[in-house]
C-alpha cells in the first residue's frame, strides 16, 4: 500500500474523511476500490467460519451497526460516481452491484424495500428520491439480463491466492446464476415499473451529503433527503427509454424496442454536453435504432443511411448510385474491402449485369481505395486503364480530384506515387500527363521536372497549346483573361515569355478600363527588396517585366520546395539581365547570383542528410565567399537573408571554425548570437575539449530565448492582450528560434540542443520518476536563473526530438548511439505526457536502432534496456491493460519483479492474449505459477501449453549459465518482435 493511500476502515472511524478523499485528483484508494471493500466487509460472514461471501438468496435477519455503516459508506461513494451503472457493470461483480442497489432501496423505502415485494408496488405515492432508487434498481435488473446474453470473456470461477492477499471480487458461477435467475423472474415487474416511471413527476438523486453514517452510539439514523439533487426530466426519461429498448430488443419485441429507441433518440439532442445522470452511447443507440427500423419495416431515408447500408441497397437495386457510394467510401473507409472486391469479381464474371464502362469505374474506385489505405492494388489495372484510353484516364483523374481536398498529406503522397507508377504502362503518358496538368487540384502534387520526367514531350505540348491560345488572343482582345491566367499560373519560361509579349501588345476589351502593369497582376508576388529596388531603376521595357515575373515565380516555387524549377527561372532571369544595356546591369546580375546561391542552399538543407559531399563542399566554398563579400569595395553586398542562409549552411556542414573567426562575418546578423556559442560548443565536443565557459554561454542564450515567453495582461476594456516579454540578453524571439531549429540538420548540434532543453525540463520537472533521457549531462549548470515555462520547454523539446528522429530515424547517416538517445528522449516525453502507446513505440524503436534490428544485441541490456526503462515499459503496458506483456517484461529486469509479474498474470481486465506469449517465458518460477493458476481455474488447454514450455530442455534451471542466457536471448528477441508488430 502506498504511503499516501487510505485504508477502508479509516472511513468507518471517520466518515467525514470520505468526501475530501474522493475529491482528490487521483485518490488512492479509488472510488470503485472503496465500494468493493465496503460491500465485501459488510456482507462477509462473521460467524467464525471462513470469509466466503454470502449468497444473495440468504437474507440476514438482523444487520449489525458496522454492516449498516459500511453499506451507507458504499452508497455515499456511489453517489460520488452519480450512480453510473456503466461503471458498476465494468468494475463490480454482479453480487456487489446487487448488494449496493438493494442497500439503496433499504435506505430510501420504509416499506417495500425488498425487490421481491415490488410486484404490487404503486409508484404514485413515492417521493422524488424514492422514485430514483426504484428506477435505478430496475434499470440494473434489465441491464444485467442484457449483459448476461452478450458475448464476453469466460467467467473466471476462482482465483489463485497469493499468501496474505485475497480478491474481494471473486464470484462463483453459482452465485451469478442465482442472482440472474431472481432478476429474470422479476423482469416483467421491472418493465412495468419503469414504464410507470416514465410518467412520474420530479425525480431527485441522492448525493454524498444526503447520507448520514451510523456510529456505535446511534440507534436510529435519518438521512437528509432534502439535499438530493434534481435530475433533469430529459436525462431520466432518455436513460429509461434506452434500457427498456435494449431489453425488448433482447426479447425480440422489436416494435416495443423501436418505440423506446425512437423516444431516446429524440431526447438525446436535449441532454447537453455532459449529462450527469444519463449515459447513453450514441453509437449503440443509432445501431439499435437502425436495426429495429429495418426489422419493423420503417426504413430510414437513403441519404441518411450509412455507406454500408447504401452499398447493400445499391446491390439490391441494380447498382443504383454505386459509383457515388464507392467514391464517398474512399474518404470514410466504412465498407469492408472484401465486399468491394466481391462486387468487382461479380461484374467480371457477369459483365452483362451492368452498363458498359461500369466495371472500369468500380475497378478504378477500388484501386483508389487500396492506394489510400496503403494496400497492394491490382497490378493489371494499368493495362485495363490503357485499354480504356482517354475516357478511363479522365474518370480516374476526376475521381481523385473530387475528393483530394479531404485527404491528408500521406494520402496525397500515395496518390502521387500511384500516378507515377501507372504512368510507366505503355501508351498512358501522353493521355495521363496532360490530364494531370489540366486538373488544378492534382497538378499541385507534381513539379514541372516530374511531369517532364513522366512525359518528355510535356513541355512541347504545353508550349504549343499556350502559343495557340495566345495567338488566338491576339486577334481577340476578349481573351486577355487567358493571358493573365498564364502569367499567374504558369511556370514555364517560354510560356511566360510569350505571355508577357502578348500582354504588352494586347489592347484591353474596354478603353475606359486600362490594363494593369504586370507587377500589379498578383499582389502576392514578392522578391528580395534589394533586387526589387535595383529592378525598378531599369527602364520600363518588356525585358524588365519578364525578369520581374521570373524572379517572383522563382520565389513561389522556392516556398513550394520546388527548388530545381526555381533555379531554372532564376537562370533565365540572369540570362536576360546580362543582355540589358543599363548602368544597374552588373549589380542586378550580382544580386541574382546570390539569390541562386540562397536557393541552392535551401535545396541542400531541405535534402539533408541525403546530399552528395561534393555538392556540399562546393556550396560551402560559395557560402564563405558570399559572407566575405560584405566587406567588398564595389559597394554590392549580399542582403541579410542570403547571409543567414550561408551561416546556416556552414553550421550544418560542420564548418564551425569559419564561424568562430575563420572568416569575417557581418556584425548585424542576429543569428550569430546563437550560432557562435553553438558552433563553439560543437567544436569543443569534436575536439574533446572541456570548456565550461563556452557551454554556459550557450546555456544562457537558449534559456534567455525560452524565458522570452508571451504573457497576457488586461487592457482598460478588460480584454486579454498578448504581450511579448523581452530581456536584454535575448538575441531572438522564440518563433525565430523555432525557425532556426527547423533548418538545423547537423547531428552534433541537434544532440547538444536536445541535451540542453532536456536538462532544463528535468530541472523544472523535479520528478525523478519522469526524467527525460539526455546526453552530455555534465556540460550544463545545475540550476536555472531565469523564469521559464515548463510547457514551453516541453513543447520545444518535443518538436526538436521529432525533427531529429524524422531526419535520422536510424544510424544510416549518423551514429546509432545518437539516434538511440533521441528515440529514448522521445519515448520519455511521451511517458511524461501519459501517452503510453507512443512511449512504448519509442522505447522499442530505440532498442531496434541500437541493435540494428536485433542483429547485433551486444550490450543492449546495459545501454538501452536498463531497469528504469524496463519499468517504464511495464507501467505503459499496465496502463494499456496489456498485463501479460507487462509480466513478460518483468523477466527483463536484473532481479525479476515477481510481485508485479504475479499481479499482472492474475489481472481480470487484461486485453492481450495470455497464452500467446507463453513461448516468450524463460523464468521457471513464473511458468510454475502459471501452471498452478490454470490448474485451479480449470483452464486445461492453457495449462497444457504452459506445461509444454516447462518441458523444453533449454528452460531447465539446471543448465549452465551460457545455455540459460542464450535461451533468454532467443525469447527476448521473439517477444520484442511481437511487440514491434503491435506498436510500430
Amino acid at each position: 500500500m502506498a504511503s499516501d493511500s487510505v485504508a477502508w476502515f479509516e472511513f468507518l472511524l471517520n466518515p467525514s474523511l470520505l468526501e475530501s478523499h474522493l475529491n482528490q485528483p487521483n485518490p488512492e484508494s479509488s472510488a470503485i476500490g472503496l465500494i468493493i471493500q465496503f460491500i465485501y466487509n459488510s456482507i462477509k460472514r462473521s460467524d467464525g467460519g471462513n470469509s466466503e461471501v454470502e449468497t444473495m438468496d440468504v437474507v440476514t435477519q438482523e444487520s449489525t451497526k458496522k454492516k449498516k455503516a459500511l453499506s451507507v459508506l458504499a452508497l455515499k461513494t456511489a453517489a460520488h460516481l452519480n450512480f453510473n451503472l456503466e461503471i458498476f457493470e465494468q468494475k463490480l461483480p454482479l453480487h456487489m452491484q446487487d448488494a449496493l442497489l438493494v442497500g439503496l432501496l433499504q435506505e430510501t423505502l420504509e416499506e417495500g424495500s425488498s425487490p421481491a415485494l415490488h410486484a404490487t408496488l404503486d409508484t404514485g405515492p413515492l417521493l422524488p428520491h424514492q422514485l430514483f432508487s426504484v428506477a435505478l434498481y430496475h434499470r440494473y435488473a434489465l441491464r444485467s439480463l442484457v449483459q448476461a446474453k452478450l458475448p464476453a470473456r469466460p467467467l473466471k470461477v476462482s482465483n489463485v491466492p497469493i499468501p496474505g492477499q485475497q480478491d474481494p471480487t471473486q464470484e462463483s458461477r453459482e452465485v451469478q446464476e442465482g442472482i440472474l435467475g431472481v432478476l429474470e423472474r422479476g423482469a416483467d415487474v421491472s418493465v412495468r415499473i419503469l414504464e410507470q416511471l416514465l410518467g412520474a413527476g420530479q425525480v431527485r438523486a441522492p448525493v454524498m451529503a444526503t447520507f448520514t453514517c451510523h456510529s456505535h452510539q446511534s440507534t436510529a439514523v435519518s438521512h437528509a433527503w432534502h439535499r438530493c439533487t434534481l435530475v433533469a426530466d430529459e436525462q431520466f426519461k432518455c436513460q429509461i427509454h434506452y434500457d427498456l429498448g435494449a431489453y425488448h430488443y433482447l426479447q425480440e419485441r422489436y416494435e416495443d424496442a423501436f418505440s423506446h429507441f425512437s423516444e431516446a433518440h429524440k431526447l438525446l439532442s436535449e441532454l447537453g454536453s455532459q449529462p450527469e445522470y444519463c449515459h447513453v452511447n450514441e453509437t449503440k443507440l443509432k445501431g439499435y435504432y437502425s436495426s429495429c427500423a429495418s426489422l419493423c419495416g420503417r426504413s430510414t431515408p437513403l441519404d441518411q443511411r450509412s455507406l454500408y447500408d447504401r452499398f447493400l441497397h445499391s446491390l439490391a437495386n441494380g447498382y443504383q448510385d454505386m459509383v457515388q457510394v464507392l467514391s464517398d467510401d474512399n474518404v470514410a473507409f466504412e465498407i469492408p474491402s472484401y465486399l468491394r472486391k466481391n462486387l468487382e469479381l461479380d461484374l467480371q464474371a457477369r459483365p452483362e449485369k451492368a452498363s458498359q464502362g461500369f466495371l472500369l469505374q468500380v475497378q478504378t474506385l477500388n484501386t483508389i481505395r487500396n492506394v489510400l489505405e496503403g494496400e497492394l492494388w491490382n497490378s493489371s489495372y494499368p493495362i485495363v486503364l490503357s485499354q480504356a484510353g482517354r475516357p478511363g484516364v479522365q474518370f480516374l483523374i476526376q475521381a481523385l480530384a473530387a475528393k483530394l481536398s479531404k485527404f491528408n498529406s500521406s494520402h496525397m503522397e500515395r496518390i502521387r506515387m500511384f500516378l507515377m507508377t501507372i504512368n510507366l504502362a505503355g501508351g498512358l503518358s501522353e493521355v495521363l500527363v496532360p490530364a494531370i496538368s489540366a486538373c488544378p487540384p492534382l497538378n499541385t502534387l507534381f513539379s514541372r521536372k516530374e511531369l517532364l520526367a513522366m512525359w518528355p514531350q510535356y513541355e512541347d505540348h504545353r508550349a504549343s497549346a499556350t502559343k495557340r491560345a495566345l495567338d488566338a488572343s491576339m486577334t481577340n482582345p476578349g481573351n486577355l483573361n487567358d493571358i493573365i491566367w498564364d502569367l499567374i499560373h504558369s511556370y514555364n519560361p517560354e510560356v511566360l515569355k510569350d505571355a508577357v509579349m502578348h500582354y504588352k501588345n494586347t489592347t484591353p476589351p474596354r478603353p475606359d478600363i486600362p490594363k494593369k502593369e504586370i507587377p500589379e497582376l498578383n499582389v502576392k508576388w514578392e522578391m528580395p527588396i534589394p533586387i526589387y529596388n535595383t529592378l525598378m531603376k531599369l527602364p520600363q521595357i518588356p525585358q524588365r517585366e519578364l525578369i520581374y515575373i521570373y524572379i517572383a515565380k522563382a520565389v513561389e516555387l522556392t516556398q513550394a520546395k520546388s527548388f530545381q524549377s526555381a533555379l531554372g527561372l532564376l537562370e533565365e532571369a540572369n540570362g536576360h539581365a546580362g543582355k540589358l544595356q543599363a548602368r544597374e546591369t552588373v549589380r542586378l546580375c550580382k544580386l541574382l547570383s546570390w539569390m541562386m546561391l540562397m536557393t541552392k542552399i535551401q535545396q541542400c538543407l531541405y535534402q539533408l542528410p541525403c546530399v552528395d559531399s561534393c555538392v556540399m563542399s562546393e556550396l560551402t566554398s560559395e557560402a564563405r565567399a558570399c559572407l566575405n563579400a560584405h566587406s567588398g569595395r564595389d559597394g554590392i553586398a549580399p542582403w541579410t537573408g542570403v547571409n543567414n542562409w550561408c551561416v546556416l549552411l556552414l553550421v550544418n556542414a560542420g564548418e564551425w571554425n569559419c564561424l568562430l573567426g575563420g572568416i569575417s562575418l557581418p556584425s548585424h546578423l542576429y543569428l550569430l548570437g546563437l550560432v557562435k556559442p553553438l558552433a563553439a560548443t560543437a567544436n569543443a565536443l569534436r575536439e574533446k575539449h572541456t570548456n565550461k565557459t563556452v557551454w554556459y554561454d550557450l546555456w544562457d542564450v537558449v534559456v534567455g530565448i525560452l524565458a522570452n515567453s508571451t504573457q497576457h495582461k488586461r487592457s482598460s476594456s478588460g480584454q486579454s492582450i498578448a504581450v511579448e516579454r523581452h530581456h536584454d540578453s535575448v538575441i531572438m524571439s522564440r518563433f525565430a528560434f523555432l525557425d532556426f531549429l527547423e533548418n538545423l540538420r547537423e547531428p552534433s548540434c541537434l544532440s547538444i540542443l536536445i541535451s540542453l532543453l532536456g536538462h532544463v525540463l528535468n530541472i523544472l520537472n523535479q520528478e525523478p520518476s519522469s526524467e527525460v533521457h539526455i546526453d552530455h549531462l555534465p556540460m550544463w549548470p545545475p540550476a536555472i536563473n531565469a523564469s521559464v515555462s515548463m510547457e514551453t520547454v516541453r513543447d520545444t523539446l518535443t518538436w526538436l526530438v521529432d525533427h531529429a528522429t524524422r531526419l535520422y530515424p536510424t544510424g544510416t547517416h549518423t551514429s546509432a548511439a545518437l539516434c538511440t538517445s533521441w528515440h529514448l528522449s522521445r519515448a520519455d516525453l511521451a511517458y511524461m505526457s501519459d501517452q503510453h502507446h507512443n512511449a512504448l513505440a519509442g522505447y522499442l524503436t530505440a532498442i531496434f536502432v541500437a541493435t540494428d534490428f536485433l542483429r547485433n544485441d551486444n550490450g543492449v541490456d546495459q545501454s538501452v534496456l536498463t531497469d528504469s526503462i524496463i519499468r517504464r515499459m511495464i507501467r505503459c503496458c499496465m496502463n494499456l491493460n496489456c498485463y501479460t506483456q507487462a509480466a513478460i517484461l518483468c523477466q527483463f529486469l536484473e532481479n525479476v519483479d515477481y510481485s508485479t509479474a504475479l499481479r499482472c498474470l492474475q489481472e481480470r481486465s487484461s486485453v492481450d492474449a495470455m497464452d500467446a506469449y507463453y513461448c516468450c517465458l524463460w523464468d521457471v518460477s513464473l511458468i510454475e505459477f502459471i501452471i498452478n493458476m490454470h490448474q485451479k481455474r480449470g483452464e486445461l488447454q492453457r495449462r497444457d501449453k504452459a506445461l509444454k514450455m516447462m518441458g523444453l530442455l533449454e528452460v531447465n534451471s539446471n543448465n549452465n549459465d551460457e545455455i540459460q542466457r542464450e535461451a533468454a536471448k532467443v525469447r527476448k528477441h521473439q517477444f520484442l518482435r511481437s511487440m514491434a508488430k503491435q506498436y510500430l
